[in-house]
C-alpha cells in the first residue's frame, strides 16, 4: 500500500527504448513527465533487460541529479562514480537507474548546493555544521520514484545505494526490497566527506580496511 501522497502525482508523459549509443550492452534510455499539483518534473530512464517483471526483483538505482559532479566532473563528491557504477552493472546484470533532475541540491537547487560546495573547501567544521542543519531539511521526496515503478508494474527491487531513506520510502510505499547493495568509492581524496555522511546522515558506508 503506498502513502496517499503518491496518489497527488500524475504522469503526463513517457518515452521508452531510446538506444544510448556509445555504451556497452546496448543500455536504453527513457524519460517520465510527472506533475504535483501543476509543478511538473522530469525524470530520465536509463535501463537493459527486461523491466516489465512483477515477480522478478529488478536491480534499481535512484539517481539525484549532481550538476557539478555528472556535468562538470568536479571531484569533490562521489555523485558521477555512483552514476557509472550504477550503469556499468545494470549493462552487464540488467536492471534501471531512475533519475530525478529536479533533485539538484539535495532538491534545493544549485546554488544552495554550491554554498555546501563553499563550506565544504573551508574545512571540517563549516561542512559538518552544514549537514547537522540540513540534515531534515532534506527535501528530497522519493513519491515520484514511487509512481514511476507503480507505473511500470515493478515490485520488488535489489536496491543500490547507501541511503537508508530510499529503502525506507520504498518498503513503506509496498515496494519489496529484497536486497541492499551498498556503491562505495574507496577514493581517499574522500574519505572526509564520505565518513561525515557516514556519521551524521546515517548512510551505510564500509571501507575496506573495516572489512
Amino acid at each position: 500500500m503506498s502513502d496517499a501522497n503518491v496518489a497527488e502525482y500524475s504522469i503526463l508523459d513517457r518515452v521508452f527504448n531510446i538506444p544510448l549509443n556509445g555504451t556497452v550492452n546496448s543500455l536504453r534510455m527513457g524519460s517520465y513527465k510527472t506533475s504535483h499539483h501543476g509543478n511538473e518534473a522530469e525524470h530520465a530512464l536509463i535501463y537493459s533487460g527486461v523491466i516489465h517483471a512483477p515477480e522478478f526483483p529488478i536491480l534499481l538505482r535512484i539517481n539525484s541529479a549532481c550538476y557539478t559532479s555528472d556535468i562538470f566532473h568536479s571531484q569533490s563528491c562521489d555523485c558521477n562514480w555512483q552514476l557509472k557504477q550504477a550503469m556499468d552493472r545494470i549493462s552487464i546484470e540488467g536492471g534501471l537507474l531512475i533519475y530525478h533532475f529536479h533533485h539538484e541540491g539535495k532538491a534545493l537547487g544549485f546554488t544552495h548546493k554550491l554554498r555546501m560546495m563553499q563550506l565544504l573547501e573551508e574545512g571540517s567544521s563549516g561542512w559538518e555544521t552544514w549537514l547537522r542543519q540540513h540534515y531534515d531539511t532534506d527535501t528530497r521526496r522519493f513519491y515520484s520514484t514511487i509512481k514511476i515503478l507503480q507505473d511500470l508494474g515493478i515490485q520488488k527491487v535489489r536496491l543500490m545505494t547507501n541511503n537508508p531513506r530510499k529503502r525506507e520510502a520504498l518498503v513503506r510505499n509496498g515496494i519489496d526490497v529484497v536486497e541492499t547493495i551498498p556503491i562505495v568509492t574507496q577514493a581517499p581524496e574522500l574519505r572526509f566527506y564520505l565518513t561525515s555522511k557516514r556519521h551524521i546522515l546515517g548512510h551505510e558506508i564500509q571501507f575496506d580496511h573495516e572489512i
